[in-house]
């Protein structure tokens, strides 16, 4: 008896687990623990308002992005990358990678 409340209770908490590491990335500015970036709004040279996002992790921007962009159903234009992060290159090498993107299209 005792084992199979355990079983369940281990079982309900990893899903708990999976669905907390699952969740959306942060929507809105600021600093992003699950996907490991940091966004912020800026003015882009043509004088209209742009998101500037600086990232680790491979698709650690592109998941933010789209996220910032929910109004538009995750639809955006990049406007600049620098050092986009690939699986297996040395981010000390590389450097942290950004993106510049306009929501919508």
């Amino acid at each position: 008896m005792t084992t199979r409340s355990t079983m369940q209770w281990v079982f309900v908490m990893g899903i708990a687990a999976l669905v907390a590491a699952c969740g959306m990335a942060k929507s809105t500015p600021g600093e992003d623990p699950r996907t490991e970036s940091n966004a912020a709004t800026v003015t882009w040279t043509d004088g209209k308002p742009a998101i500037a996002i600086s990232c680790k992790e491979p698709g650690g921007c592109q998941t933010r992005a789209v996220a910032m962009c929910g109004s538009t159903g995750g639809d955006y234009k990049t406007l600049k990358m620098e050092n986009m992060p690939t699986r297996g290159d040395m981010s000390e090498v590389r450097g942290a990678a950004s993106v510049i993107i306009r929501c919508g299209t």
